[in-house]
């Protein structure tokens, strides 16, 4: 940067800086007179844009300015969401006090409200037995809660109350909107009043319901449990699946599973005697929405023999739904992926009473990140499937496949139910996943080294007496 930048630079700084205390103060007039100099040194900058818009108090010139700030900068989080707020996408009343100067003096011209800046005090609900005082955990087979000594129990709530229809499943009423749900405090309350644990050893963050107790990782089994503290911004779970397999069914999968398998040794299946299993109900995102791909290529408008190749190109969308992410950095997507398929639409909105006696082991990966690898998933499925898609039925050369432009797209946090844990055979450990909700079992199995060669050995042989036959057809049809 040149001495004449370095000082055109320096004076937007100093116009863009006064601009805000005055726009902060109320000045308005002196504000907008700044922030257009500010404009005039540096058009490129979404931040003036954002401060002019709380000058005013016209919602079509605060639109206008957004809108300019948003066509500048579109990763601008004031600015989008300012835009929805005036819009009508999200409820003002929901935004939440931030540091972020944008949002302190009001975003696209709204103040913003006044929240505390204490966090929001939420009532922490203990589930006891109003029979004999013990504590009341969650029953899968009865659906209740249940108490752990003197067997009374009683129906939980389920949360919303609203009648379903075949077009608006508790599913797709949970559905939110990516661009506008990290700024809100939609959901931000419930696990603020449960108690938060954390792993030293794999550092799973799990929270229980009041007056539970333990002294175990749900995740990877370790006694290495510490207190932590609530996540202020944590998006909260939306939805849950029910676990529908206990302890011994569990275990009765993993061992059927372990039997399983050409490979497998003999032995293995007594391996199920040393198997550790631990619930929880853990963390995933799902995601909907649109994308559109750009592509071009050369297609032979002629025959093969007289090929007359022509420049061709166009755009392929597709729309997606419920494409799966954990939530979870040590579930690995393959993981994932061998314990489909859940059932995404048979859930229910998430009552705290289901998870009375159970851990939940809440997310590491963020929404952001989340939804990257969705995308990433969706243009890997994409892909191979793009050649037959472009011009179908005509010969191609030099396809060429853009980046994806993606839209509409919108998101749900939801519980669902796993066993995780351990078996040991021949003095190694084993991890093993079960589906809480279908039964699905997935792992690390060993295979049997003699079994192996030995099939490799046959295939060998039978390929061999092949080609030797081959070879004396081919000899005695030259001797004729």
């Amino acid at each position: 940067m040149n001495e004449l930048e370095s000082d055109r630079e320096r004076q937007f700084m100093e116009y863009l800086r006064d601009g805000i205390s005055a726009a902060k103060d109320g000045h308005h007039t002196l504000a907008r007179s700044l922030l257009n100099r500010a404009i005039y040194l540096n058009g490129y900058d979404a931040r003036p844009y954002i401060w002019l818009s709380s000058t005013t108090d016209d919602p079509a010139e605060q639109i206008e300015y957004l809108e300019k700030a948003v066509s500048l900068d579109p990763t601008n989080a004031s600015a989008r969401r300012g835009l929805a707020v005036l819009k009508g996408k999200i409820d003002q009343s929901k935004l939440y006090q931030t540091d972020a100067p944008e949002m302190t003096a009001g975003v696209g011209g709204v103040q913003a409200p006044a929240v505390p800046v204490s966090p929001i005090q939420v009532q922490a609900e203990v589930y006891l037995c109003p029979r004999c005082g013990g504590r009341m955990a969650f029953s899968m087979l009865s659906g209740t809660l249940a108490c752990e000594y003197c067997g009374f129990s009683e129906e939980t709530g389920k949360a919303g109350g609203e009648v379903e229809g075949p077009l608006f499943s508790v599913a797709d009423r949970a559905e939110q909107v990516l661009d506008f749900v990290m700024p809100t405090t939609l959901g931000h309350n419930w696990a603020r009043a449960q108690q938060h644990l954390c792993c030293e050893r794999c550092g799973a963050h799990s929270v229980l319901s009041p007056g539970q107790k333990t002294s175990q990782c749900p995740y990877c089994g370790s006694n290495q449990i510490v207190k932590a503290s609530p996540q202020e911004e944590l998006v909260d779970p939306q939805l849950i699946s029910v676990m529908k397999f206990d302890k011994e069914q569990a275990a009765r999968l993993v061992h059927k599973w372990l039997g399983k398998g050409a490979f497998s040794p003999d032995n293995l299946i007594n391996s199920s005697a040393t198997l550790e299993l631990r619930p929880g109900y853990y963390s995933f995102w799902t995601f909907d929405g649109g994308v559109e791909i750009p592509w071009s290529c050369e297609v032979n408008m002629g025959t093969s023999k007289a090929p007359r190749w022509e420049h061709s190109h166009g755009v392929e969308a597709r729309f997606f739904n419920d494409v799966l992410v954990p939530g979870i950095k040590a579930i690995k997507l393959q993981e994932q992926k061998a314990l489909q398929p859940f059932d995404l639409h048979g859930v229910e909105n998430l009552d705290p009473g289901y998870l009375a006696g159970w851990p939940a082991v809440l997310y590491d990966r963020s929404l952001s990140d989340a939804s990257l690898v969705a995308r990433d998933e969706v243009i890997r499925e994409m892909r191979p499937q793009m050649y037959s898609l472009i011009e179908p039925g005509r010969d191609k050369r030099n396809v060429n496949i853009g980046g994806g432009e993606w839209s509409g797209m919108t998101f749900k946090h939801l519980l669902l139910p796993l066993w995780i844990g351990e078996y040991r055979f021949q003095g190694k450990k084993y991890r093993v996943l079960v589906n809480g909700q279908t039964g699905k079992v997935t792992g690390e199995k060993p295979s049997d080294t003699v079994k192996m060669v030995f099939v490799a050995l046959l295939a060998f042989i039978v390929l061999a007496v092949i080609l030797m036959l081959y070879l004396m057809l081919n000899a005695r049809d030259a001797a004729f």
